[in-house]
C-alpha cells in the first residue's frame, strides 16, 4: 500500500513539473503566437505618371469606439473607371479580413535602408505603414513591414473587396 502511493505521488509530481514547465516555456524567438496585435492605421499608396498604376487605401480604426472606423480610398477599376470613397463608415466585421492579412505580417520594426535617391523618368512613389496601438492608450507608432509582391496583392485585393461591400452599402 505505502509504495503504490509512493509511485502515485512521483507521478503526479512528475505531472506537476511538466505542465509548469509547459506553461511557462517562452515562445520562440519572441513572438507570441497567441498575442492579437492591436492597430489603428493602414495606409498603402502609390503614385504613378499612369493614372491607372495610381492608388491610395487608408483606413483608421478606433476598437474602443464600438469598433468604428473609417476607410478612404481611390484607384482605376479594370474598366478604366474610378473608384472612390471618402471617409465611409466601416465595422470590425468590415475590417475582419483586413485584420487577418495584418496579423500575418512580421510588424516589428526593421531598419529601412536608405536608398539612393534616383530620379526615374516615371517619377513612381510608393509608401506603406501600419500604425500599432490605439488612440485610447497614446502609444501609436508606424511600423512600415517589408511587403512581397505576393502580399502586395493580396492586400490590394482584399482593399478592392472592402471596397465593393462598403461602396455598395453607401450607395456609390
Amino acid at each position: 500500500m505505502h509504495s503504490k502511493l509512493w509511485k502515485i505521488t512521483k507521478m503526479l509530481l512528475a505531472m506537476l513539473v511538466l505542465l509548469t514547465v509547459n506553461i511557462g516555456c517562452a515562445p520562440v524567438q519572441g513572438e507570441d503566437k497567441m498575442r492579437h496585435v492591436e492597430w489603428s492605421a493602414f495606409y498603402m499608396n502609390r503614385n504613378h505618371q499612369f493614372r491607372t498604376l495610381c492608388y491610395r487605401f487608408e483606413v483608421n480604426y478606433d476598437p474602443f469606439k464600438e469598433g468604428q472606423g473609417t476607410f478612404s480610398c481611390f484607384f482605376v477599376d479594370k474598366k478604366g473607371g474610378n473608384c472612390l470613397l471618402s471617409s465611409a463608415e466601416v465595422t470590425s466585421e468590415d475590417l475582419a479580413e483586413l485584420d487577418v492579412f495584418i496579423q500575418k505580417l512580421p510588424l516589428t520594426e526593421q531598419k529601412q535602408k536608405q536608398a539612393e535617391k534616383l530620379f526615374a523618368h516615371d517619377a513612381t512613389t510608393t509608401e506603406f505603414y501600419i500604425a500599432l496601438g490605439s488612440y485610447k492608450n497614446k502609444n501609436r507608432r508606424k511600423v512600415k513591414p517589408q511587403l512581397s509582391s505576393m502580399q502586395q496583392d493580396e492586400a490590394m485585393d482584399i482593399l478592392k473587396r472592402l471596397y465593393t461591400k462598403v461602396s455598395k452599402r453607401e450607395g456609390k
